[in-house]
Formats: structure tokens, sequence, C-alpha cells
């Protein structure tokens, strides 16, 4: 098709006088197509990892709910635990912004592939050590930059225990993680398990104590989460259940305690509007009672049974119940005894 059907002659001339001026601009030609395409690489993984951050900002938020708890246990001193979101980090940027000394813990977290990082700061340390001993979880400054002690030491373990169990619970409902521990430094630096080209999913709960703040890191590689990736997204769409008793265990008694609307007619007949108005005192309409009724509640039937009188009382005594199959399990214990209802006719 001509472009002589969609522009006259002179809207050519004018669109090109246009092109031409804006060509002849200072700074024209310092767009972004200037030096041609750019290259890009498809095989980046920052369009992976960006896909996966809702979902890891759900697990990092469950990770710090169960770590509250646990250092609450521990501790036996409510600390405030805060969970910042889910960051896409470079390693040599991760490792060159935390302070020496701290605790840098290598970790296998399986079904996830590769190592990960899980990281102590030093004021962390410092407040658990503070607090657990009757302290104020104040800071211990040196002149010297120097190595844990013993008693430090043995307390990093412990959160590495306790971690590890947070972690495992706040994977639960996406997958079955087993953590384990492979190796510690103090000094970022020195650690050569990770790609430093690869980057990391790092996610940092802040730790508060009365005088001091302490936090934990833990960094993802992508390639430990290319395995469960699919997993992920599919499970992040999907409606998390929550199998908790206690929660159950509240609805089930909640819904028992629910007052509804129990009604048994008898019998029914259907009259226009003007039989209606023609009725007089003293009429009769016939009516066929029918030998059985049926319960209704909110307007569905429930059971049908015979209709009486028990203990001076318009009842019904329940014979059977209705709907499916297999949908009422539990008879009740009155199904052979009169029932009082009360009854429309």
């Amino acid at each position: 098709m001509s472009t002589d059907q969609f522009l006259t002659e002179d809207e050519r001339d004018a669109l090109m006088e246009v092109v031409s001026s804006k060509a002849g601009e200072p700074g024209a030609g310092t767009g972004v197509f200037q030096e041609g395409a750019q290259p890009y690489d498809l095989a980046s993984q920052d369009y992976a990892i960006t896909s996966l951050l809702p979902v890891l900002d759900t697990i990092h938020e469950r990770f710090a709910h169960r770590l509250r708890i646990g250092l609450f246990e521990l501790m036996r001193r409510d600390l405030s635990v805060t969970a910042g979101s889910i960051e896409k980090r470079g390693y040599t940027d991760l490792t060159t912004s935390l302070s020496v000394p701290c605790s840098v813990n290598v970790i296998g977290m399986t079904p996830l592939s590769g190592p990960a990082l899980l990281i102590f700061d030093a004021e962390l340390i410092f407040m658990i050590v503070d607090t657990f001993f009757g302290g104020t979880g104040r800071l211990y400054k040196s002149a010297s930059v120097r190595d844990f002690t013993t008693t430090e030491t043995r307390f990093i373990q412990r959160l590495l225990h306790l971690s590890f169990s947070c972690l495992e619970q706040a994977w639960e409902p996406y997958a079955t993680l087993k953590c384990t521990h492979f190796n510690s430094e103090h000094k970022p630096q020195f650690i050569t398990s990770l790609n430093p080209n690869e980057p990391l999913a790092v996610g940092t709960v802040q730790v508060g104590g009365d005088n001091l703040a302490g936090a934990l890191h833990l960094a993802l590689p992508y390639s430990s989460l290319e395995p469960i990736r699919e997993t992920l997204l599919n499970s992040f769409r999907q409606e998390q259940p929550n199998p908790g008793t206690q929660f159950t265990e509240r609805l089930r008694e909640g819904i028992r305690d629910s007052q509804v609307e129990v009604r048994c007619a008898l019998a029914g007949f259907d009259l226009t509007l003007s039989e209606l108005l023609a009725l007089r005192i003293g009429d009769v309409i016939p009516v066929d009672i029918p030998s059985t009724a049926v319960l209704r509640v909110e307007d569905v039937p429930i059971y049908s049974g015979h209709y009486g009188v028990a203990q001076g009382w318009r009842a019904l005594k329940i014979e059977r119940p209705l709907g499916s199959p297999g949908a009422w399990t539990e008879h009740p214990a009155v199904a052979s005894e009169f029932a009082p209802f009360a009854v429309q006719s």
C-alpha cells in the first residue's frame, strides 16, 4: 500500500522539514541511539531475580517473625525484630559494606544448590551476649580489630542453630529446607565460595535492644534459587493455606457458636393478589399437609422427618439428613427423639 494514501505531498514535506531542523540542533545526536544498538545479555539474571523478589519478601518476613519468637525464648527479653525488603546486590558491594569483625558463615540450604551466606555483624553478637548475661546490650569497643572470644563464638553457634530452625519453618510452605554449616570467617574478603560476578538476593533483619541494634544478613545467589524457581513462582500465585491447629480449632468453635435461623414449613400454597384481597373472615383454605416436613437452615434443606408434639411444644422428629452422600457424617444425638423447633404453618 502506497504512503500517498495516508499523507499528501505537503504533509510529507512538512515532516521532513521538522526532522531536518531537529537534526541540525546542538546536541541532537547525543541520544541513547547515538552509538547504535546496545549489547544485551539474554542470559542475564537480573530479571530472573526480580520476578522472585515478591515471594522472597514473604519468606523473609516469615523468617523475621519466627526469629523474634526464638530470640525471646533464648534471651527471655523482648527484642525488636524488623525485616527489610529483599535487595539485589553484588558480592563486592555486600562484602565492602560489612564492618570487621563480623561472623560470615557459609551455609547450605538443601534443596537450594550451592552455598549461601548468613552474616551476623559485631553489634548483633555483642548485644546478644551482653543481654543474655543481664546487661543492657551495650557495645564493647576495642582499640584494635580482634577476633571473637570463645563465649562470643558459642553464641554465634547458638544464633546459627536458631536461624537454621527459623529458616526451615519460614520456607516450609514452599520447600522442605535443610540447613547445614560449612565454615565461618571473621573477615568477608576471605570468603571465596561464591562467584563474585553473580548477583545476590540479600535480606536484612534488624534486631534492636535497649541501647544497641544489630543486623543479620542472608545472601542467596541466583544459582541457588534456580532449582526451585518455578515452584516459588507457582506457589506465589496460589493462596497459601494456614494449617495451624490453633487457628482451625478457633474457627471451628466460632462456627459452632454462630446463630442461624431455623425454619420448618409444614405446608404452603400459592395465591394471586386478587385472591388474597378477596379473603374474608371465616373463609376456609384447603391445605394438603404432607407426612414429612423439611427442616431448613438459612433456607438450605438440612433434615427431614415427621412433625408432632413433644412436651407441649410443636416439634420435628429428625429422621434423615439431606444432601449429597457423605455430606453429613455426624448424626445428631437427638435423631430418635422429638426436637422442639418453631413451626410455621
